[in-house]
């Protein structure tokens, strides 16, 4: 019986590292046949950000199927939304959004994640992203949205991020004043 329960808890804490969103080192992705060219280029500067299909193919693959090379998506948007303004920020707004309300979970696990690849800064960036994406289309009832924004990710979200899930939207909601 102990046997099973620890390779019960090993094979849990092993599925836990696949589907995570625990991200590698940079040239894990930058080495991989998996990884975009576009999102390569994009992080070697060979481009810069703007509302073109270059960099929105990057936003578009934060909902890829690999979850091994998904943080590196993450790892990127996070970076254009730091520079982005205009139709370019309005856009990763949205793609930020629907990300942490459909894929709470990664998107959580990457914001707060210890490994180097996740800035504090990114916290800021998403949550300022959003709130932008809330004061445009929710313009005079940005509470109400929030609250039904985060029901939808709390309903997706595994119990041990809830309560991080709970403090970005307070975030969210403090960068909407």
């Amino acid at each position: 019986m102990q046997i099973l329960r620890t390779l019960f808890i090993g094979t849990l804490l092993m599925t836990i590292k696949v589907y995570g969103q625990v991200p590698q080192d940079i040239p894990f992705y930058l080495n991989s046949k998996q990884v975009s060219k576009a999102g390569k280029d994009f992080y070697n500067g060979k481009f810069m950000a703007g509302d073109d299909t270059k960099t929105l193919s990057i936003s578009d693959s934060l909902n890829t199927n690999n979850n091994l090379t998904r943080p590196f998506y993450i790892y990127l948007v996070s970076e254009m939304i730091d520079k982005a303004d205009g139709a370019l920020s309005e856009a990763l707004g949205n793609a930020c959004k629907e990300f942490i309300e459909y894929h709470s979970d990664e998107a959580i696990d990457f914001l707060y994640s210890n490994n180097n690849m996740g800035e504090k800064k990114f916290i800021d960036n998403w949550a300022k992203a959003i709130a932008g994406e809330f004061m445009i289309d929710c313009e005079g009832k940005e509470k109400q949205c929030i609250k039904k924004s985060l029901l939808i990710a709390l309903i997706k979200s595994r119990s041990d991020n809830k309560l991080k899930l709970k403090e970005f939207y307070q975030k969210v909601e403090g960068y909407c004043q």
